[in-house]
């Protein structure tokens, strides 16, 4: 039974009990492992279950049998935890949907894996028996929603401004999105709201360029201001991967919101394709008057060079420099 919805998986593991099955499965890590903490809360913590965690790959025949049918010494049960469970053998698998079929007794089980149900023959067979929830990468849309639930599970609040900032800094990137978070939890404490002053304050430092200022010089046009930037954030130890997932990632609303304004649309449409609100639609309104036309192909390209560049060890300060200059015109 295909889940489409994290909140969904989310309410159904938080009422699970004995006898319960669950399987999560796709690239995004930080979904994954929150639910998977999540299973391990409730069974490990709130019921007192022993918690067995497997490598799918390592299961020979009769060990999941054994798993399901031993009694736990000092607990009302057992949780199984198989991560990689695209790679249980033949044996395994058979004995897995047999015991699925006959019903777990004081047993719970989570199977996970990187993989999609397309990728492989064992998560689709799985895919029919129990709650699947694939993890994909959330769509920019989502990212403000996200913001909110992991602030509230750090027991702080943010701004609007905040949420649309964070939205911008992390691309669609949860993980990132979350350290950025736990950064700002511990550094402002319990109960607070953080406004953009507390985000850059704990994201730049006082006093200090930051990674939304280096947007702002390059979208604005502003060559020399970018450089400068560029050089003060290397200077500080900024990640270069992160720089360049954040430029991408308003450079597409950019070119969206250009393309918009040219076809003769105005504020509320380029809203609701990139999904900005104010104050960074106002921003984008106005990019789209101030960036330097590039053929997109072009752009692309030297995104795709800088991150190669960063791969291959060129140096940091020159691989941005380049990609500043084809995406601006100015001097200033």
């Amino acid at each position: 039974m295909k889940i489409s919805k994290y909140s969904e998986m989310e309410r159904k593991m938080i009422k699970a009990d004995t006898g319960s099955v669950f399987a999560v499965s796709g690239p995004d890590i930080y979904q994954s492992t929150r639910l998977k903490d999540l299973m391990a809360e409730k069974f490990g913590n709130e019921l007192k279950y022993d918690v067995l965690r497997l490598d799918g790959g390592e299961l020979k025949e009769g060990d999941l049998r054994r798993y399901f049918l031993e009694n736990s010494l000092f607990a009302p049960g057992k949780l199984l935890l198989i991560s990689k469970c695209h790679n249980i053998g033949k044996a395994a698998q058979s004995e897995l949907i047999r015991s699925l079929d006959e019903g777990l007794n004081d047993c719970a089980l989570l199977l996970t894996s990187l993989k999609t149900p397309r990728e492989s023959a064992v998560l689709q067979k799985l895919e029919k028996k129990m709650p699947f929830y694939i993890c994909y990468e959330p769509f920019e849309r989502d990212m403000p929603g996200w913001a909110a639930r992991i602030a509230s599970s750090e027991n702080i609040k943010l701004s609007r401004e905040t949420v649309q900032l964070l939205a911008g800094y992390s691309g669609r990137n949860l993980g990132r999105m979350s350290d950025a978070i736990i950064k700002l939890a511990l550094y402002h404490g319990p109960g607070s709201t953080v406004d953009r002053k507390g985000l850059l304050e704990v994201l730049a430092g006082k006093d200090r360029a930051d990674i939304f200022h280096l947007g702002d010089m390059i979208f604005g046009n502003r060559r020399g201001k970018a450089l400068e930037a560029a050089w003060l954030l290397m200077r500080y130890g900024e990640d270069p991967n992160r720089l360049i997932s954040y430029l991408f990632g308003q450079w597409q609303k950019v070119v969206q919101a250009m393309e918009i304004v040219e076809s003769g649309g105005g504020k509320k449409k380029v809203a609701n394709v990139t999904g900005a609100r104010f104050p960074l639609l106002d921003k984008l309104m106005k990019y789209s008057r101030t960036a330097c036309k590039v053929d997109p192909a072009v752009a692309a390209e030297a995104f795709a060079e800088a991150d190669r560049a960063i791969k291959t060890g060129v140096d940091q300060l020159v691989l941005l420099a380049r990609l500043i200059f084809t995406l601006t015109s100015g001097h200033l």
